[in-house]
């Protein structure tokens, strides 16, 4: 069985464009999101992601997205999918946990396996990621 290591860094998001659906006067709101975000640090690369969200009348809630990673980990590049719930609040900050989806990871990453997640204070986000790779 291989190692478990832990990789960690930053993520900077470079896209996001979000969508109501099903409005209610008065509701919360529900709403489709994606977006592009870079990472540095242990992994190097950047990721697209799709989401649902829910958003209460104060400006916080939850999200729940899955997110395709592309780039270099522990020496070895290719790709895998994030599963991400998160949770966050009006004033931009934002946290999340993952885990690698079993069976996605492609090329050096094929096997990976996985949890952590990201904690934002608005404008910067920090990413753990625990891993073992065959």
């Amino acid at each position: 069985m291989s190692e478990t290591t832990t990789a960690t860094g930053a993520i900077e998001s470079k896209s996001w464009e979000q969508t109501e659906y099903a409005p209610v006067p008065g509701a919360p709101a529900l709403a489709t999101a994606k977006g592009y975000d870079l990472y540095r640090g242990d992994l190097d690369g950047d990721a697209d992601w799709q989401g649902l969200m829910f958003a209460g009348p104060d400006g916080s809630g939850t999200f729940h997205s899955l997110q395709r990673t592309r780039g270099t980990l522990g020496g070895r590049t290719g790709s895998f999918v994030l599963e991400l719930n998160g949770t966050f609040a009006a004033t931009g900050e934002s946290r999340a946990d993952w885990r690698i989806v079993p069976g996605s990871g492609t090329g050096d990453l094929a096997g990976i396996t996985g949890t952590g997640g990201y904690e934002s204070g608005g404008s910067s986000a920090t990413y753990t990621l625990i891993y073992r790779l065959p």
